[in-house]
């Protein structure tokens, strides 16, 4: 008997390159990418809402990263399709700034030439909010991101919950150190260090998370990944704080073919408290 595969068809959503002022940057044609879901241009839809996740990429690394080799867009239209997750939109932002590479680790650098977090969290969230048809609030924001990008998702939900109330994290790094690149982000000491420390959640978590409510913290790491060390602390830091969170490990490595794999996961994660109006 011949069998043959049945295929699997649902509508698909679309990808956008635009080009934005990004003064906190000093950057007028700075590259952001947009998903919006399917349907999302239909006359019908004109009404429709939408909640936005946020995509950081790795470094070095660019805009176009999570569409391309993170198949982003084929992920989310086949979820939306099952209904595993709600129509969003996806934000996909140049992470580019001072350092090495372009190196930004998504802070604002020390003398102020890259304000790259601010950036994140106050022009590019006014950007999407007025261009596109979004709920414009913290509970309907959740960032994912990998590498330094991750750190950075647990930064923005942790430090800057009136924007975002989920995050999702893969193969981070909790415990920000120098390193190649980062220079021209943190500066010299004695600077250097206070800034990577404000931005490590394994040092400033304990005192912040005391007075959050409770957002999504999702995040994973490949077992022989790197970061494994990191993402156990955290993983232990927050469970004896007594702070909800999904923390998981999966065979494989700080590579494209592990972050692929496991975007579903942190999709399903950040936007269970979500739906579109």
């Amino acid at each position: 008997m011949l069998l043959v595969a049945a295929s699997v068809s649902f509508a698909h959503g679309t990808i956008r390159r635009y080009e934005i002022d990004a003064p906190e940057l000093r950057d007028r044609h700075r590259a952001v990418r947009v998903y919006t879901p399917p349907g999302y241009d239909d006359s019908g839809a004109a009404a429709r809402r939408y909640p936005v996740v946020y995509l950081l990429h790795g470094w070095p690394g660019s805009e176009g990263n999570w569409p391309g080799l993170g198949r982003a867009g084929v992920t989310a239209d086949s979820l939306i399709a099952s209904g595993r997750i709600p129509h969003i939109l996806m934000v996909f932002p140049n992470g580019g700034g001072a350092g090495v590479l372009g190196r930004s680790l998504y802070l604002d650098s020390y003398d102020g030439s890259s304000k790259m977090e601010e950036f994140l969290t106050h022009g590019l969230v006014a950007w999407v909010d007025s261009t596109f048809r979004t709920r414009p609030d913290a509970a309907s924001r959740a960032v994912i991101g990998l590498s330094d990008g991750g750190t950075a998702a647990i930064n923005l939900v942790l430090l800057h919950p009136e924007r975002f109330s989920a995050a999702a994290s893969h193969s981070a790094f909790f415990r920000l150190k120098r390193g190649f690149g980062t220079g021209g982000v943190v500066g010299p000491e004695p600077g250097a260090s206070r800034l990577l420390d404000a931005h490590s959640p394994l040092v400033y978590g304990p005192e912040v998370l005391a007075h959050l409510d409770q957002p999504v913290l999702y995040f994973d790491c490949g077992t022989d990944d790197e970061s494994l060390g990191d993402n156990r602390e955290f993983d232990s830091l927050l469970t004896r704080l007594g702070v909800p969170h999904h923390y998981h490990e999966f065979p494989g490595t700080h590579d494209w073919k592990y972050w692929r794999n496991h975007l579903s996961g942190a999709l399903i994660a950040v936007t269970e408290r979500m739906r579109a109006e």
